[in-house]
């Protein structure tokens, strides 16, 4: 039983709680200013996004990439309805008139992941997710040619330093299946360099919500007609690990749509490049698999070179005072 001692010492450490309230406010702004709440949310999403790959390993050499990709498709629905719903869906934003252009964003963000998965048979985990973040240099080539963007001195010398990373990653010298490997991973960012160009386009015209909504609709439909020609009936723990794959890309997608509403681009942007350090540690937890020095170096490099075009590039775009659709950009980008 409380005497009253008791009684004014709880009500001594109630009013020191209350005092304590406007410090906590000023703590939850000050991490709201800093950018901490998106910085955490990004690396959650990174570490989303690499788990995906992982469970993609498991899965690649008894099941065709198309129909990994329509079932990453399909159960990845449930959190790309929570992506709309968060950016707010209006009914007025979606129409026909840039369908084609919906079609070619979606088939070459399909062709980068199927490309992506196939590589998973030739190569490493880690060797294939850092080959596809040579889509960010691609991305910066393709928009002189597709959207008359300047050309800089900084994508030629990324464009180079890139791609002698990937022949220390996979020597092109070596044996058949590293270089259709590595073929295979430069083709997805490839591809995925294409997605990201025609998001820019659309994201003239089209809103957030709009790209995303047609993006899983029509990748889930065309994936699924292209089980006609490419099917093998999954077991029920690898359809398990598939609806797993879809719904971890999906709330990694979610994860990532809130961080960029958390914090600038211009801060969270580097943060996905620890993709890769995930991917290697991933690949020896579980594999026992360590990355060797050179195909460290060729890393190094490559990650190198796309953060430097990255983030010149954002200068860049901050200085001519382009419009705001970047978060769209941003929000659409991860396909695999």
């Amino acid at each position: 039983m409380l005497d009253y001692k008791d009684g004014d010492l709880v009500k001594n450490i109630a009013r020191k709680l209350k005092n304590m309230l406007p410090l906590n406010k000023q703590v939850f702004k000050l991490i709201d200013n800093w950018g901490l709440r998106g910085i955490a949310l990004m690396f959650c999403a990174v570490f989303f996004f690499s788990l995906v790959g992982v469970i993609a390993k498991f899965i690649a050499a008894q099941y065709p990439p198309n129909e990994i990709a329509f079932f990453r498709m399909l159960f990845g629905i449930i959190p790309a309805m929570l992506v709309l719903r968060r950016l707010g869906l209006n009914k007025k934003e979606f129409t026909l008139s840039r369908f084609g252009g919906h079609f070619l964003r979606a088939a070459m963000a399909l062709g980068s992941m199927g490309t992506f998965l196939s590589s998973l048979l030739y190569l490493p985990l880690s060797t294939a997710v850092t080959l596809h973040y040579l889509e960010t240099i691609f991305v910066a080539v393709f928009a002189v040619v597709c959207l008359g963007e300047r050309l800089r001195i900084g994508v030629i010398g990324g464009l180079v330093v890139g791609l002698s990373g990937v022949t220390l990653i996979s020597p092109l010298t070596g044996e058949y299946a590293s270089v259709l490997g590595t073929g295979l991973g430069v083709l997805s960012a490839v591809f995925g360099a294409g997605a990201v160009i025609q998001i820019k386009r659309l994201s003239r015209t089209e809103e957030p919500t709009a790209i995303v909504l047609y993006f899983t609709l029509i990748g889930t439909i065309v994936s699924g007609l292209s089980l006609w020609v490419s099917w093998t009936a999954p077991s029920m723990k690898d359809l398990a690990l598939m609806a797993l794959l879809g719904l971890t890309a999906g709330t990694g997608q979610l994860l990532l749509t809130t961080a960029f509403k958390n914090a600038p681009a211009s801060l969270l942007a580097p943060l996905s490049y620890f993709g890769v350090v995930w991917s290697i540690l991933f690949e020896y937890l579980i594999w026992g698999e360590l990355i060797g020095l050179q195909a460290a170096l060729g890393v190094v490099l490559i990650v190198g070179s796309a953060l430097c075009v990255s983030l010149s590039g954002r200068r860049a775009d901050s200085c001519a005072s382009v419009s705001t659709v970047r978060p769209a950009h941003q929000l659409a980008k991860k396909s695999i």
